[in-house]
């Protein structure tokens, strides 16, 4: 068979910042077809985002990433909101170890160095084509994909661009999403801040908070938040009046930090207005076009969820994408923005919420704010756990009869025969059908069930009590991989426990898809996922109890 022209593609991803830049991982390391490009030819050398969390670690772990980011990265202090009178009114601080997903639950970072590991990272991958420097023109959708129209900006030479599939990962100003005329909904957070990146020398680093503070004060809402190293970031609200030209320069800039460090002992980074957004699009997908990150939504920053929403946004896509193009049906891709818009706008309600609490400048208004979260949360007020105010999945694949189905699987660190590891180190990022050992042993024989993993490309993982003295991975009668795990501290044994089960299917993106009791629950949860994907015919009809 030909080799089809080098300018033919499964899918073009249009924007190579972070969530670009996944994407291509992600897409390359399923040997999948990629043209990634972006106006800029190099990275933005400035911080932007300052925050993610444990999936973002968990997304960089499965790209094999996470350990050249861990250098450029800080464990998230607590948290505290403080009053009028400077006094606590609200705490969060982060579950304890050992976390959840098997990274701490949140973290600051330096986005540079950050996309440069996301943006080299795609080289590994002979799939992906990567070009810089270029705009896309035109685009024009038929059946069979999308004609691009790539000119590059230094040699003003046009090439046409052919894919199945594109992702628009081009920023909150999208040229894309314009002129595919997609309208952004407001949801009424317009809020001008200036933002204030600083390097301090080590005196100052010692002697400024070691906690992240929300100044409540009405006569001026400010953000300090400790990045990686000796950086620091001061976000302050601009007031009714306040032109952001004037503000944003350097000894205004000086002047309003004075109050916690001074020019002797600090270095400007990076300073800039903005205005704090909420949007979502109205659509997220024209045809065979996805909108994706910020070229889909913008959250306001007080829950550090902006870069992380984008980076949950291609993790799904991505492999829904990877099934389409294997033949599924493509009526997959609609549960893209079924699933991730109401998790987007719930999570930027949350931010909203927050963002009220701070930014609150009348100062009567602000002491009954103040009044009202003591009598809540009490007199210091106890410590909330941030990772709360994340909310599941509501809809798309996923098994609704199943209560915990939506919510995110966790990741234990486990030992198998290879030794001690994170478990999607051992699972893959895959379907995997995960299970206490006694019924994984009878599921591996089952016909049914393997028919059902095999068309969701998916495995069986064995929770045991014991490390096997031998590897008993096998490519076994269920269709996929049998991986034996033992999780040291029984956490999976008591999660089973705790939601009534012996066995849970999880998505590719570590979403709970639903849960099973016993031989016959798990044919058909398998069934019905495969089923839900378009690729086998639904399980009986006659089994209609929850599964947790």
């Amino acid at each position: 068979m030909n080799e089809p022209p080098s300018d033919v593609y499964d899918v073009a991803i249009v924007g190579l910042g972070p969530v670009g830049a996944a994407a291509a991982n992600l897409l390359g390391q399923r040997g999948i077809r990629c043209f990634a490009c972006d106006r800029a030819t190099d990275i933005f050398p400035l911080p932007r985002a300052l925050g993610f969390d444990h999936e973002t670690m968990r997304l960089l772990q499965a790209c094999g990433l996470a350990a050249d980011v861990e250098p450029y990265v800080r464990i998230y202090p607590r948290t505290e909101y403080r009053g009028v009178d400077g006094r606590a009114i609200s705490r969060f601080e982060s579950v304890p170890e050992p976390f959840p997903l098997g990274w701490a639950p949140n973290y600051t970072f330096n986005q540079p160095e950050f996309e440069r590991i996301l943006r080299d990272g795609i080289g590994r991958y002979p799939s992906v084509d990567v070009a810089l420097g270029v705009e896309v023109t035109a685009v024009d959708q038929g059946d069979d994909g999308v004609e691009l129209a790539v000119v590059d900006a230094a040699t003003a030479s046009t090439r046409q661009v052919h894919a199945e599939y594109v992702i628009a990962a081009d920023g909150g100003a999208s040229a894309l999403r314009r002129r595919l005329g997609v309208a952004m909904e407001s949801l009424d957070f317009d809020e001008p801040w200036l933002v204030v990146d600083v390097i301090c020398d080590d005196q100052a680093a010692a002697s400024l908070p070691d906690c992240v503070i929300q100044y409540c004060e009405p006569d001026r809402p400010t953000t300090y938040v400790l990045g990686p190293g000796n950086h620091r970031r001061w976000e302050l609200m601009l007031l009714p009046g306040e032109d952001p030209v004037e503000i944003a320069t350097e000894d205004r800039v000086w002047e309003l930090l004075a109050r916690w460090v001074t020019p002797e002992h600090a270095t400007l980074w990076r300073y800039t207005t903005y205005v704090f957004h909420a949007l979502i699009a109205t659509t997220w997908r024209d045809g065979r076009i996805f909108l994706a990150g910020d070229a889909a939504h913008m959250t306001p920053p007080f829950m550090a969820q902006g870069m992380v929403q984008g980076l949950r946004d291609v993790l799904t896509l991505t492999w829904k994408l990877d099934l389409v193009l294997d033949g599924a049906p493509a009526s997959i891709l609609d549960t893209y923005e079924t699933e991730r818009k109401p998790h987007v706008r719930a999570t930027s309600e949350a931010a909203k919420a927050l963002g009220a609490v701070i930014c609150e400048l009348d100062a009567e208004q602000a002491r009954a704010r103040d009044a009202r979260l003591r009598a809540e949360f009490g007199d210091p007020p106890a410590v909330r756990l941030r990772q709360n105010l994340i909310p599941g999945l509501t809809g798309g694949i996923l098994d609704l009869r199943c209560a915990v189905a939506g919510q995110i699987f966790p990741q234990p660190t486990v030992d198998t025969v290879g030794g001690r590891c994170r478990l999607d180190d051992v699972t893959g990022g895959a379907f995997r059908l995960i299970a206490r050992a006694a019924l994984v042993d009878i599921a591996a024989a089952d016909a049914t069930v393997g028919d059902a993993l095999e068309c969701l490309h998916g495995h069986l993982v064995a929770v045991a009590s014991t490390r096997p003295d031998t590897d008993t991975d096998t490519d076994g009668e269920a269709g996929g991989r049998f991986v034996t795990v033992v999780d040291p501290i029984g956490s999976l044994d008591a999660w089973f426990d705790s939601h009534g089960c012996s066995a849970v299917l999880v998505r590719p993106d570590h979403y709970v898809y639903g849960t099973a009791v016993d031989l016959d629950s798990v044919r058909e949860l398998c069934q019905l996922a495969a089923a839900d994907l378009g690729l086998a015919a639904p399980p009986p009809q006659d089994v209609t109890e929850l599964r947790c």
